[in-house]
């Protein structure tokens, strides 16, 4: 594909997503909430004539980041035609506390992961990430001063963040865990707990996929799919939408102020 024709696919990407974004209304991916529970792994049916090592850890519970999202379509009078988002990035920040004796400081996890496609249809979706428990076991606790005893971190002293991204990086949405307050406020709030973390307490790629973990079978057509690291997507332009009519926001909606960068919104 030569340059001009490059710039033409952009173009039109950008041209069609904008029936799809409009200036005002409600954020591209709304509803974006995130849970985070300990779990033990689901145990599969296999032969047991192996025999069972001993653990690794003594507490074999994983941390489950649970990401609830729902995809707008645009409001049209028209036919409901698809449209799709590709490569949408997911980006994944827990924060933790460290104590040790008087001194109070926080860790961070960070990752994410990237969705090859995302059918805008209103419809509710998931998502999960993983920590296994050798990270939580190494990094997550709270410690009393004592270097053989340690108390795992409540789950209710931890903070999350989800945000997702489009292919040009501009945000469809955001969420939060363990911070108060209305979106604009909890970014706010959890930028200043960022603002506590010394670089050497940030673990990056500390989130598994779901495909890596014992998960991974678990109703993966419930899930949108992940794409695998490293693969290149054509530059295709979101399927085009004739004859949209842009509506005015229904009773209640209200424009998405920029928290970050730039927020994407449908009307």
């Amino acid at each position: 594909m030569n340059g001009s024709a490059k710039k033409l696919l952009i173009v039109a990407a950008l041209a069609s997503s904008f029936l799809l974004f409009g200036a005002g209304g409600r954020t591209a991916f709304s509803k974006v909430r995130v849970e985070l529970k300990l779990e033990k792994p689901p145990i599969p049916n296999v032969s047991k004539t192996l025999r069972n090592p001993e653990r690794v850890t003594s507490e074999p519970q994983w941390l489950v980041v649970y990401v609830y999202y729902t995809p707008q379509s645009p409001r049209s009078d028209g036919p409901v035609q698809n449209t799709y988002l590709d490569d949408v990035k997911m980006q994944l920040t827990v924060l933790f506390p460290l104590k040790n004796g008087s001194m109070e400081r926080l860790g961070m996890f960070k990752g994410g992961q990237t969705l090859w496609t995302v059918w805008c249809n209103g419809k509710n979706r998931q998502a999960m990430m993983f920590v296994p428990p050798q990270l939580l076991q190494r990094y997550v606790f709270l410690y009393d001063g004592s270097a053989a005893q340690h108390t795992p971190a409540p789950r209710n002293e931890l903070k999350a963040e989800a945000v997702f991204f489009d292919r040009f990086d501009r945000e469809l949405g955001r969420g939060y865990y363990g911070v108060s307050g209305n979106a604009s406020s909890q970014a706010d709030g959890f930028a200043r707990y960022m603002a506590q973390v010394q670089s050497s307490c940030v673990i990056e790629g500390a989130f598994f996929e779901r495909s890596m973990t014992p998960w991974s079978c678990m109703a993966p057509d419930h899930f949108d799919l992940v794409k695998p690291a490293g693969l290149k997507l054509t530059e295709a332009p979101t399927p085009p939408r004739g004859g949209v009519t842009v509506r005015t926001p229904r009773h209640g909606d209200t424009s998405t102020e920029n928290v970050k960068g730039n927020t994407i919104s449908v009307n």
